[in-house]
């Protein structure tokens, strides 16, 4: 897979070291845990200031405000801010954050029972199963678990629809796409990369530039809110219909030793705005998906043609070849894979 590195992640990391200085030391969290001197942390966001998903960290810094009785602080830092999407699992495991609010594509040499969280290609369709997933399917023991072993605690699953495709020009078959270069990062790139399409990994709020530049052909691994927010439809105008991923989960973690030194009943209220982060998260996806891509249509935005039989099976067959792929990678890949499964089956899923 390819992969575009628009800077070092030592200069990045290190450039977010004295960013974050200047608003206190890196790693050491703040206050007594009073309302007149509560805990101060820090969280990393995915999205830029003024993303749509990115104003759900702010509800959240408001609900544990809240739910603490103004005990434990939570200040937002957005990509780029501080620290680029591309380092937030390192800063939070090196305890540079407290927490974050990973996108595990990004990541996916680093901690590949992420990528797994994340939403291999062709899981459950339904948003709402992938929560049961997590809450009846042992999703969440097992993450939990998988996250420690790098130091990490996972807070909870923040659910979002899946993943579509938006090119340049129409892709009218496979064929067409393998002449592409396509932003999709992790293993919906291993998705396309199985087709013989060049997938590219970059962040989020690098693709616009690349698109206008010719550095890309088209982009995926966002959602439909995502496209519009960083208005990749104004350069790549065509949507290919089939999802590469049919929902996504990218889960709120925190600094294990951090969150380790909170008394339980802040650890409760962790735990408890992470489930209210999750449920604004999907409550609004469904209006913000809707009014995103009715306006992009508006905005001449057009349909790929539809893809033939064929086409649609070697999409999906791709897809399912990514499952056997990541089951080799690590014991915590294969026990997510393997509870992911019996779920499914029991939903009726065909394998």
């Amino acid at each position: 897979m390819d992969r575009l590195n628009f800077s070092s992640p030592l200069i990045w990391l290190g450039a977010a070291v004295i960013a974050l200085a200047l608003t206190g030391s890196a790693g050491a969290a703040s206050g007594k845990g009073t309302p007149e001197d509560p805990i101060v942390w820090r969280l990393g966001g995915l999205y830029a200031r003024g993303i749509a998903y990115g104003k759900t960290y702010e509800s959240f810094a408001e609900n544990v405000k809240r739910l603490s009785n103004g005990r434990l602080s939570i200040n937002v830092i957005y990509d780029n801010e501080g620290v680029s999407a591309t380092e937030l699992l390192s800063a939070v495991r090196s305890g540079l954050l407290e927490m974050a609010n990973p996108f595990q594509a990004l990541h996916a040499g680093e901690f590949p029972a992420g990528v797994v969280e994340l939403g291999l290609p062709d899981g459950p369709e339904n948003i709402l199963e992938i929560r049961s997933l997590y809450r009846e399917g042992g999703w969440l023991t097992a993450m939990r678990k998988a996250y420690a072993s790098i130091g990490v605690h996972y807070l909870g699953e923040a659910l979002y629809p899946g993943t579509y495709l938006l090119t340049k020009t129409p892709v009218k078959s496979l064929d067409d796409l393998k002449k592409m270069k396509i932003r999709c990062p992790g293993a919906y790139g291993e998705k396309l990369a199985k087709l013989g399409i060049t997938p590219v990994t970059m962040a989020l709020s690098e693709v616009y530039t690349s698109l206008a530049s010719g550095l890309l052909d088209g982009v995926d691994g966002c959602t439909i809110v995502d496209h519009y927010d960083i208005k990749s439809y104004e350069m790549a105008k065509y949507l290919y219909k089939l999802p590469v991923a049919n929902s996504q989960g990218i889960g709120l973690v925190a600094n294990l030793e951090a969150f380790n030194q909170l008394p339980d009943d802040l650890k409760a209220v962790l735990e408890a705005a992470t489930i209210m982060f999750c449920d604004e998260g999907l409550t609004k996806s469904v209006v913000w998906e809707r009014e995103a891509l009715n306006n992009m249509f508006k905005a001449g935005l057009q349909y790929s043609p539809d893809p033939s039989p064929e086409d649609a099976r070697q999409w999906r067959e791709a897809g399912r070849k990514v499952w056997a792929d990541y089951a080799k990678k690590d014991p915590f890949c294969q026990e997510l894979l393997d509870l992911q499964t019996k779920f499914m089956k029991e939903l009726g899923y065909e394998f």
